[in-house]
């Protein structure tokens, strides 16, 4: 199987259908061949998991971080020597850095979007799935081959490498309750006070509802079929028909636990709002004039840096580094910016002294 040296891998899970995210189908090609694994079959995946780990064995991903996250919860999987084609694409600062794009561009491969939302933990798959699956690694060798190229070509090797390590250890977050999501819901900040309380009330039975059945929330109900009820602020079942035509079977089912929650929000006090008083990071403080005057010289350095290397402006650095840097800058020096949060080993080398000057002078001007 690792003929070369080299391996694409690639990873198929149900996340769109599932609360607990898992692994359900494995792609892997070499230069000759292409192989399909069903982690769900009950096999040994150690062996695989062995040459994932070898660091004598190039793994070659596109988007890398979800699969690598996903297939370490795996018993014995670890990652060495990875190679991530959507990575290089960001590096080289391509404006289309997407697989199905980078397929069509560069080989002439149009990648169909049928299967993307398939159940991929349903068995058997179709040929219409097993086709699409071993399709998005059979090209992704070549595709390294190109990128490695072009990356040596504009001296960008050790930029790209150094986020290719730090994939390695990409770690998968479970599907935690987010309490603020209801604001995300189309129409949910245009309710008045009284019924954002019942939205979100509906939003803590969507997620325990989802995390019984093991689906994922949307699919227990749609955001703006929440929106809806909230809207309405049904007091009992006959109320609630005038929402049964677009969810009748949703809404049936789930009724009692619907209409509890509805009641629960209008029994609390109207949701008050919060003020925002500034950006904060990581629970600190909002940044003091200086810093502020600091980060917005940094924010303007980094706007003309990617601009001059035609690459997104992240590549150069994130927002909440260039703010951590902003924090240290009444007393940075080369040392107290190499412990700074966000700014690797790379970037430090690449770009260390042009911030210090850049802070250096926000704090005098």
């Amino acid at each position: 199987m690792a003929a070369g040296g080299e391996l694409a891998i690639d990873t198929e899970a149900d996340s769109y259908y599932a609360y607990r995210v898992k692994v359900c189908l494995i792609q892997v090609s070499s230069r000759t061949e292409d192989w399909l694994i069903d982690p769900l079959a009950g096999l040994d995946l150690r062996p695989f998991g062995a040459l994932c780990a070898d660091p004598s064995i190039r793994k070659v991903f596109h988007a890398a971080s979800n699969d690598v996250a996903l297939l370490r919860q795996l018993d014995g999987f670890a990652f060495t020597n990875l190679f991530d084609t959507m990575v290089a694409a960001q590096v080289l600062g391509l404006r289309r850095p997407g697989l199905a794009a980078l397929l069509l561009e560069r080989f002439g491969v149009e990648q169909k979007k049928t299967f993307q939302t398939s159940d991929w933990s349903k068995r058997p798959l179709t040929d219409g799935q097993l086709h699409y699956a071993a399709a998005d690694t059979r090209y992704l060798l070549r595709l390294k081959d190109q990128f490695e190229a072009e990356l040596r070509s504009v001296g960008r090797v050790d930029e790209a490498a150094e986020d290719f390590v730090r994939l390695c250890d990409a770690e998968q977050t479970e599907r935690d309750f987010d309490p603020d999501a209801w604001q995300r819901a189309p129409g949910a900040l245009a309710l008045d006070p009284r019924r954002i309380q019942v939205l979100r009330e509906l939003f803590v039975l969507r997620d325990e509802l989802a995390q019984q059945r093991d689906r994922a929330p949307h699919r227990v109900f749609r955001d703006d079929l929440l929106v809806a009820v909230a809207q309405l602020c049904p007091a009992d079942r006959a109320a609630l028909r005038p929402l049964q035509r677009s969810a009748g079977w949703q809404l049936e089912r789930d009724a009692d636990g619907v209409l509890a929650a509805v009641a629960r929000g209008l029994a609390q006090a109207p949701y008050v709002r919060e003020r925002r008083r500034g950006r904060a990071i990581d629970g600190d403080s909002p940044l003091t004039e200086r810093e502020k005057r600091v980060f917005e010289a940094l924010r303007d350095w980094r706007r003309e840096r990617a601009r001059l290397r035609d690459v997104e402006e992240s590549r150069i650095a994130t927002t909440g580094t260039l703010r951590n840097i902003a924090r240290a800058a009444e007393a940075l020096d080369r040392d107290r910016l190499a412990g700074v949060e966000g700014l690797s080993p790379f970037r430090l080398r690449e770009y260390g002294d042009e911030i210090l000057a850049v802070a250096a002078r926000a704090l005098v001007g």
